[in-house]
Formats: structure tokens, sequence, C-alpha cells
């Protein structure tokens, strides 16, 4: 398929050698004097300004003009049903990149910043101050949709914040069935590619994690696909090596090379509870032996990594799961987990278990709800279990960000009640906002961690594509 026209092509900041011009700029100038250098540098500062401006309005005031392939790509996706947003780098509104929609499912678009770590302004692609080799905003016209972005780390990345979504589809979580497929190449290190995905600092009960793809973890130079309903670790009772992280995750079989374009998808379909990855609409079968999932649930086999089972409800701030620690696997107890939902305003105690476990085994959980240490329960809630119990929690309770749940399990040994594990502290936060090229949280926030990939689009449906109709919109370039 073709690639941009040479009359678009030499727009592009990234084609331009800054470096050599400035070079052949101070030759020139140093006959002049001080003065003559100082002028015609400045005019040089002036002229690279002026240029990535205009590569800039070009983008989005002519998308794909001289791309009638391209176009017709864009016009695909976009009409999709079922498509919550499809965010191409070119489709704006006031300035801003923004989203196509099927209005059926969502009656708005969905805006895209520019951000940087360590500076908390957003920015249009107008008002993005930077001009580091490092953080400049560059483009790439040889993907599928020809205008992608080059994100770099923390020092480039984009958003959509969570305040324009907060209460729409594209705040995926709880039952939710859909599909994330982005049009990428990779040029350097590999982590996330898009999704909604805060790491919490890698505090095992730190995080806003919901779904993201990813590539380049787990040992893997190809796609991954994360899904989350603790927000925080997967499995935060192990003390084996990565269980700060999140585990539960689908795997492609297949590689793929950096400068590459490839479309990457995750599918999750609840009634199934069954997760896909998929490389250029294929989704190729893989096993792994997860070193803490192994420690958790001693596996004899390699567990199935692609499709990956997941029968939790997606995380979100007002719906998400708690795991206790402290406890011994070997009892045939895997898992302890409280289901935390304010909007139900219900509390559910439960077990992962195997069918050798001791069904005369009694635990207690006991809950508060704290603002500002200060009980909102009056009350702690006590629940009594030897499997599985909910709790209603009262009719009046509001809970709200900078809220915290606290919690603790314990076992009935005896006349007595002895303690699992530590008492969890669960603070209630916003959601994370969607981004594209780098996860949050990465431990110190850290510039320098994140992704190093050129992004041509990211779209997310509310129905899970079939392998054929992900393949049709694959787009490899050959």
């Amino acid at each position: 398929m073709s690639g941009a026209s040479p009359e678009r092509e030499k727009f592009y900041p990234r084609a331009i050698d800054w470096k050599s011009i400035d070079i052949m700029i101070f030759d020139s100038a140093c006959s002049y004097g001080c003065e003559g250098i100082r002028r015609i540098f400045c005019l040089s500062k002036f002229i690279r300004s002026l240029v990535t401006v205009l590569a800039i309005l070009l983008l989005i005031f002519q998308p794909a003009a001289s791309q009638p392939d391209a176009q017709t790509r864009i016009s695909r996706v976009a009409s999709m049903k079922g498509l919550i947003a499809f965010w191409d780098f070119s489709h704006s509104e006031n300035g801003l990149w923004t989203s196509f929609h099927d209005d059926e499912v969502t009656d708005r678009a969905f805006p895209v910043y520019l951000r940087r770590i360590g500076d908390p302004k957003r920015y249009t692609p107008l008002n993005w101050p930077y001009r580091d080799d490092t953080s400049a905003l560059n483009f790439d016209s040889t993907g599928p949709f020809g205008a992608g972005v080059c994100f770099n780390q923390g020092y480039i990345y984009a958003e959509v914040p969570r305040e324009s979504f907060e209460r729409t589809p594209l705040n995926v979580h709880g039952e939710s069935p859909f599909t994330l497929i982005t049009w990428l190449k990779f040029t350097g290190k590999r982590h996330m590619i898009a999704g909604i995905w805060d790491e919490g600092g890698w505090d095992k009960y730190r995080g806003r994690r919901q779904f993201a793809l990813f590539g380049g973890l787990f040992g893997s130079g190809g796609v991954i696909g994360h899904l989350s309903a603790t927000g925080a670790a997967s499995f935060p009772q192990s003390n084996a090596n990565g269980s700060q992280y999140a585990r539960l995750r689908a795997i492609d079989g297949r590689d793929f090379h950096d400068n590459q374009w490839v479309s990457a998808a995750l599918t999750f379909e609840p009634g199934s509870d069954r997760a896909f990855v998929y490389l250029n609409g294929v989704a190729a079968p893989s096993s792994i032996t997860d070193p803490v999932e192994q420690d958790v649930y001693h596996y004899d086999d390699p567990v199935s990594s692609n499709p990956y089972s997941f029968k939790w409800p997606l995380y979100s701030p007002r719906a998400f799961l708690i795991k206790y620690n402290g406890y011994d696997f070997q009892s045939g107890v895997y898992e302890h987990w409280l289901r935390v939902d304010l909007d139900a305003a219900r509390v559910t105690y439960g077990q992962e278990r195997s069918p050798a476990a001791p069904d005369n085994a009694l635990y207690r959980v006991r809950l508060d709800i704290q603002r500002d240490r200060s009980s909102l329960l009056g009350d702690p809630i006590v629940i009594e279990s030897s499997r599985e119990r909910s709790v209603d929690l009262p009719a009046s309770l509001d809970v709200m960000p900078g809220d915290e749940i606290v919690t603790s399990l314990f076992h009935k040994d005896g006349e007595d009640w002895s303690p699992v594990g530590t008492e969890i502290h669960s603070p209630i936060r916003e959601g994370a906002p969607f981004t594209f090229g780098r996860a949050l949280g990465l431990g110190a926030e850290n510039i320098d961690h994140g992704s190093q990939l050129i992004l041509d689009g990211v779209a997310v449906l509310n129905r899970v594509l079939t392998s054929a109709e992900l393949e049709a919109i694959s787009f490899t370039l050959e």
C-alpha cells in the first residue's frame, strides 16, 4: 500500500536534518561577526518553529488529503458499528485531536492532549512547547492512516483526561465486552501501547489499572493484553519475584520487529471469560508458566495465555477486588478476596480454592471505610464465612475520592480469631486517564520509562471483533 506523497512528506519536521542546517548557518555566519551569528541563529530558530507549526497545521486541517488509500482506511474504521472511539491523530476539533464514534454508542468525541512527565499542563499539538530531540513533536506518514505520532517514553505521550469519559462507554469496566485495536510500530523500548493503566508506583495495593495493550513484557517480543480486577497487583499474597506487578494477561505467540508496522488488538468477552490478543488479525496460541501465578495456584502444566481465562469484572474506582495476603497456599485456598461495589452498596467475601480444601475452615473479614481516619460506618462491618457471603453497605453511605478502605482477614483457631496477613489500606481514587505510549505510576515516575513507538491509530469498540474483522482492518503494510 502506498505511503505519503512527496508533497506531504516534505512538511514533516522529522524529515529535516536540523543539525546539518545549523552547521551550514554557523559556517556562513562566522564571516559576519558575533552580531551576525546572533541574528542568523534567531532567524534559524524562527524558521524551525514555523516549519513545525506548518506540519501540524497540514495534519489538522488537511488530513490525508493526498492519500486516498489512507482516507479510505480511516473511513472504514470510523464507520464500524459499536465504535466508542477511533483516533487517527489527524481528525480534530478546535485544534485538538479527537475521535470518531458511532452515534448509537456514545454522543461525544474524546479529545487527546499531549503530555510530558513532570509537567502538569496539557497541550494541543499547536502549543506543544518542547523542541529538544527527546521531546519534539514529530510525525511519520508511512503508516496506514498517514499521520503517525512519535511518542517517546515520558518525554512525550498523550492522554484522554478521565473527566471527559468517566460516565461514558470509554470507561470500560465490570462485565463489559470490548475490543482495543492499535496500529503502530515500535522504534525502541517496548512497554504500554494504549489503554487505561496506572501502576500505582508498583505498590501491591495501589494502582488504577483497567485494560491496556503492551509489547515486550514477560520475555516476549510480541503483543500482550493486560486486564485487571484489582487495579493493583494481581497476586499480592505471593512473595515471588514480580508479585508487585499485574500478571493477568494474554500473550500472542509471535514476536515482531522494531520499525515494522503492525496492528495489535485485545478482545475480552465476559460471557466466555476469555481474552485474546491479535497480531495483524491473527491470535497465535501460547501457553506459559507464570512464576507468580504458579506460586499461588501450583499448576502442574503451562497455562494457556492466548486465549487467557479472566473471570473477574474489570476494575473501576467504584467497583473492584481486594485480595488478602499472609496465608499458606498449600491449605487449598489460593485466594481470599473482597469484592467492593460502592455503586451497588455491597461487599462480597469469597475464595478461590481447590476441591480438596476443607469446608469447615471459618474466616472473618473486618471492613471499615474511613475519611481522615474517622469511620464513615460508625461500626466496622464483620463478615464470617467458610466460602462466600455478601453484605449490604448503608444506603446513605457516600464514599468519595480520598476516602480509604481498611480491611483485615482472620482465621478461626479454636475459640480465638487469628489475624491472617496484614491490615490492608486501599485508597479510593479518581480513575486513570486513557493514555497513549506511556503507562502511569511507573515506580517513581521516571521520565525515561515507557515506550518508544509511533502510533498511527487507536480504536475502542463495545463488542468483540472476530479474527476475520480484525484481519480486514489490520492494513498490514508489506
